[in-house]
C-alpha cells in the first residue's frame, strides 16, 4: 500500500496524522486553528489536491477536525463506523458531555484545574449535520482506500466506535489510535474501555501485519513487538493498580494512583488521572475492586 503521511500540529499533545491514499483522505486532524490551516493549505496547494472522499477511523476531536471546520471537506463523501454519525452530527453535545466527564474525574486535582485544558476540546460552531456521511460500515465490511480494498476491523477500547483497516496484500494495518507511540492505553472521552482495548490488541495480533499505520507518530514496522509491548503495559497497570489499592488503608484517589503507577508529575497528572479512571472502571467491572465518585474526585476501593 502506498500512502502519504502528514503530521498536523495539535494543542498540548504534539501532532496527529492524516493520510492520503490515492483519492482518499484518512482522518482530518484536530479542530484547532493550526491543524485546520495546515490541512486547508495542503488541500489547496496541491499536496492533497484531488481528494474525493474521507474515511474517519473514529470520532475524536483530533481525527474529525477538518471535517468539522472546513466546508469543502465536510461536503465530500465520508465513510464512518457504526455509532459515529450521532456523535459527529451533534458534535457540540458530544464535547459538552466529554467536558462533564473530565470535570468529574478531575475533581480534587491541585489548583482545582481541569485534567485537559479546554483548548483541546473547544466548544464552537461545527459543521455537524453538514458533514456528508455517504456510508456507515461495520466489522467485516470492505472499504476502499484509493485503489486498495481493505477489511474493516472493529477495534474498540480507545473509542467504542474505533475501526482499523486491513490490507492483506501488503500486510498493512491502518491501526489509527489503538496502538500508541508509547505503548500505553490512551484516554478518550466517554467511550473508552480498557477491557475491550486489550481484546482489540489481542485480535490485532492475530493478523500477520508487516506495518502499523497509526494515528500519531511514525509508521511502525515492528507490529508484533509493539502490540506485545502494549499488552504487557496494560496488564502491568492492572496489577499495579490492584496492588496499590489492596495494600492501602482506605480508598485511594485516582490522582494518587496516577503518580504511583504511571509516575505522573504535576504536568501529566491531569491526563494520567483520566487514564487511571478508565482502569478503575475496568477492574470494577471485572469484580476486582469498587469505585467511589465524589465531589473531591474518583477513588479505588478494595
Amino acid at each position: 500500500m502506498e500512502y502519504e503521511r502528514r503530521a498536523l500540529e495539535q494543542p498540548l499533545y504534539g501532532s496527529v496524522n492524516v493520510y492520503r491514499i490515492g483519492d482518499t483522505l484518512v482522518d482530518t486532524g484536530h479542530v484547532a486553528e493550526r491543524s485546520r490551516m495546515e490541512l486547508r493549505a495542503a488541500l489547496e496547494d496541491g499536496a492533497l489536491a484531488g481528494i474525493e472522499r474521507v474515511v474517519l477511523t473514529h470520532p475524536h476531536i483530533d481525527h474529525v477536525g477538518g471535517s468539522q471546520t472546513i466546508p469543502e471537506l465536510a461536503a465530500l463523501p465520508h465513510v464512518v463506523f457504526e455509532g459515529v454519525p450521532p456523535l459527529i452530527t451533534d458534535f457540540s453535545g458530544y464535547l459538552e458531555a466529554g467536558h462533564a466527564e473530565i470535570r468529574e474525574r478531575s475533581a480534587g486535582l491541585p489548583g482545582d484545574r481541569s485534567a485537559i485544558d479546554e483548548s483541546y476540546f473547544p466548544l464552537d460552531d461545527y459543521a455537524e449535520d453538514d458533514i456528508e456521511i455517504s456510508r456507515v460500515v461495520g466489522d467485516g465490511d470492505t472499504v476502499r482506500l484509493g485503489e486498495y480494498e481493505c477489511e474493516v476491523l472493529h477495534t474498540p477500547g480507545h473509542s467504542e466506535q474505533h475501526m482499523a483497516l486491513w490490507h492483506a496484500d501488503s500486510k498493512t494495518m491502518v491501526s489509527a489510535d489503538l496502538v500508541s507511540t508509547n505503548g500505553h492505553f490512551m484516554y478518550g472521552p466517554l467511550h473508552g474501555d480498557v477491557g475491550t482495548y486489550i481484546e482489540s490488541l489481542e485480535r490485532l495480533r492475530t493478523y500477520d501485519a508487516d506495518r502499523l499505520v497509526p494515528g500519531h507518530g511514525p509508521v511502525m514496522d515492528d507490529p508484533t513487538a509493539r502490540i506485545d509491548d502494549a499488552l504487557r503495559k496494560a496488564r502491568a497497570a492492572e496489577r499495579e493498580i490492584e496492588r496499590a489499592i489492596e495494600t492501602a488503608e482506605g480508598p485511594v484517589a485516582a490522582s494518587d494512583l496516577a503518580r504511583e503507577v504511571f509516575d505522573a508529575d504535576d504536568a501529566t497528572v491531569g491526563f494520567l488521572t483520566l487514564v487511571v479512571c478508565e482502569y478503575l472502571e475496568h477492574l470494577a467491572e471485572e469484580g476486582e475492586l469498587s469505585v467511589s465518585v465524589g465531589e473531591d474526585g474518583v477513588y479505588g476501593v478494595a
